[in-house]
This record gives structure tokens, C-alpha cells and sequence, in this order.
């Protein structure tokens, strides 16, 4: 918790955390930080399915290298555990800047926690887990298509409840975006104090838009690890620009409503300060320069309320990310294509 927040609002917002969605109070109520609890998941996830295969007879290595069962299963864990760890990672940032918040929202403290709070209150989420359910249930006969000796083993079955707890955690996390969206849109049009003269404290509005951002590349990352397994052709390129171009989205859709606002009050005020202006058109005296130095001072407002260090984050976590996995696909096409055979 940031030590500037009051201890009071401190102790409140504890308690509004042990109420939050299940995926946040897996971490709310864990003994250790973001890192080691989020590994731990990882390790719960994976030793579940070495005992699965065990189980079921099914070896976790092929040669010198992990099987394609144990690969596969590795994607699955590695998806899990980077979505519950990223939404963990950007409400923890998030409840850092509290105070950031409260400086540029009209009900300061107060407004800060809605906008900090780890459930967005219009989130539906037991309709979602339902069609999270149905969906994954129904993925169990397209993306896993075991031999039918395997359908009854302890390996399918871990497959199979795997994906319908990602797509659980999908469907949630789509409702919790729309939800936390809609809250955006609301904060940005109805609370946002707009102070042309300090307009570099709404750089908190960027900061939280490119933290929702990097989730989506982050999560969209091993995505591609999963559904494509490797190969390289233009759907595969295709995807992995629209990855960054959906994270990019996120982030400038955001910062397009912030913008709207600071350049509808910065017109207005400078149609003020350029009416007095030619009131003192013909006084030669200190006030018609102090009028000039406000209108430059108020013309020369930035409009993008972000700093230059959140948008270099926004665009190298949308490509580095898929740095790694891209050159391991070209290095395997160019292996496969132009080596000897």
C-alpha cells in the first residue's frame, strides 16, 4: 500500500480488497507478493498435470526435450498464470497512484477509490462464468483432440479443465474490461478537474491506460505461443500486428477522450483570455503583457496527457514482447526451408 495514502482510507480500501473478484483475492489473501504467488500458481498448475500424466502413463519427455502433451501443457499453465498475474500487476500500479488520482479527480479521495477499487461495480461476472463454462466445455472437442484411448485418462481430463478455466478467466476479464471502461468513460466526462496550468498531473490517466494496454500484449503473447504453435505465414504476422494494434488502441482511445476534454477547456480559456485581451488592446501597460504571456503560456498546453517514458512503454511492450517468438519462428522457417535435406 503507498504510504502516502491516509491510514484511514488505507485500512478501508484493505478491507473493500478482501471482497474483490476471486482471481484478485487469490493474491489479496496470500502470504506473498505478486511474483511468488503467481509462480506458485504456475508450480500448483503444472505439478497437478505431472501427476495427471502419471497417472495416466503419459511421459513428460520425447528425446532430449519435453513432450508435445507436456508443451502443450506448459502453454496452458504459462496462460493461466499470465493472466492472473499481469491483472494483479496493473491494479497493484493502479493502487500506487491513488494519490495521483485524487489530485485530478473532483472528489479527490473519494473518487480515487472507485477509480483504484479492484472491482469495477457494474461487472457482471457470475453471467460471465457461466458462458465462460458453456464456451470451454465446448472448446474441449475442438482445441483438445486426444486418441480415444486418451479421453478417459487423467491427462484429458486435466486438458479439458484447464481450458475451461481459461475460458472462465477470458470471459471474466472481458466483462471486468468492459466494466472498467465504461468507468473510464465516466470519470473522464464527469469528474476529471481539467487545470490547464497543471494539466501534467493527468499523465495518471496515461499511465493506467498503458498499464491496460501492456495486459492485452502481454496475454496475446502467449496466445500466439499456443494457437500457432511456431509457424510462420501472413495470418500469423497478421496476428501478431493486430495484437499491437489492439493494445495500441486501448491506449489512445483512452487518451482521445482526455484529450477531447483538455482541448475543449484550453478553447474555451483561451476565448476568454483573448476577450480581455482586446479590452486592453490600447493599454500599454503591464496587464496587456501579462495577458499576452498567459494566452502563449495557455496556447503551448499539451494536448496527449501522457509523459515521453509512458509512450516509449506503450510501444516497446507491443513489440518486444513478440520479439522472442517471432525470431524463434523465423529461425525455425528458415531451418526448415533453407537447410539441407
Amino acid at each position: 500500500m503507498d504510504e502516502s495514502i491516509p491510514a484511514d482510507i488505507a485500512a478501508a480500501l484493505e478491507r473493500s480488497d478482501r471482497g474483490a473478484y476471486l482471481e484478485q483475492r487469490l493474491f489479496v489473501l496470500s502470504p506473498f507478493n505478486t511474483f511468488w504467488t503467481t509462480l506458485l500458481i504456475f508450480v500448483v498448475l503444472m505439478g497437478s498435470f505431472a501427476a495427471a500424466a502419471a497417472i495416466s502413463g503419459v511421459p513428460l519427455s520425447a528425446g532430449d526435450g519435453p513432450s508435445r502433451t507436456t508443451r502443450f501443457a506448459l502453454t496452458f499453465s504459462l496462460l493461466i498464470t499470465t493472466v492472473l498475474g499481469m491483472q494483479r500487476f496493473s491494479r497493484v500500479r493502479e493502487r500506487e497512484d491513488f494519490m495521483a488520482h485524487a489530485a485530478v479527480l473532483k472528489g479527490g479521495v473519494a473518487d480515487a477509490c472507485e477509480v483504484t477499487a479492484l472491482t469495477p461495480g457494474s461487472a457482471r461476472l457470475l453471467r460471465a462464468t457461466l458462458i465462460g463454462v458453456v464456451i470451454g466445455a465446448a472448446l474441449c472437442w475442438t482445441i483438445i483432440t486426444p486418441t480415444p484411448p486418451l479421453q478417459t485418462n487423467a491427462t484429458y481430463i486435466w486438458f479439458c479443465l484447464v481450458t475451461i478455466l481459461i475460458s472462465v478467466l477470458f470471459a471474466r476479464g472481458v466483462t471486468l474490461t468492459r466494466g472498467a471502461a465504461r468507468g473510464t468513460r465516466e470519470t473522464i466526462q464527469n469528474k476529471l478537474v481539467i487545470d490547464l496550468l497543471r494539466v501534467d498531473g493527468l499523465s495518471v490517466i496515461g499511465r493506467s491506460a498503458a498499464r491496460a494496454a501492456l495486459i492485452w500484449f502481454v496475454i496475446s503473447a502467449v496466445i500466439c505461443l499456443f494457437f500457432i504453435g511456431g509457424q510462420i505465414d501472413p495470418f500469423t504476422i497478421g496476428l501478431l500486428l493486430g495484437c499491437a494494434a489492439m493494445g495500441i488502441w486501448i491506449f489512445v482511445a483512452t487518451m482521445e477522450s482526455v484529450r477531447h476534454r483538455i482541448r475543449t477547456a484550453k478553447s474555451a480559456e483561451l476565448e476568454r483570455v483573448r476577450t480581455q485581451i482586446d479590452s486592453a488592446r490600447n493599454d500599454p501597460g503591464e496587464r496587456l503583457q501579462g495577458l499576452l504571456a498567459y494566452e502563449a503560456r495557455i496556447h503551448a498546453v499539451h494536448e496527449w496527457p501522457f509523459d515521453q517514458t509512458t509512450l516509449v512503454r506503450v510501444f516497446a511492450s507491443a513489440f518486444i514482447l513478440a520479439v522472442p517468438w517471432f525470431g524463434q519462428a523465423i529461425v525455425q522457417y528458415l531451418v526448415e526451408h533453407l537447410g539441407p535435406k
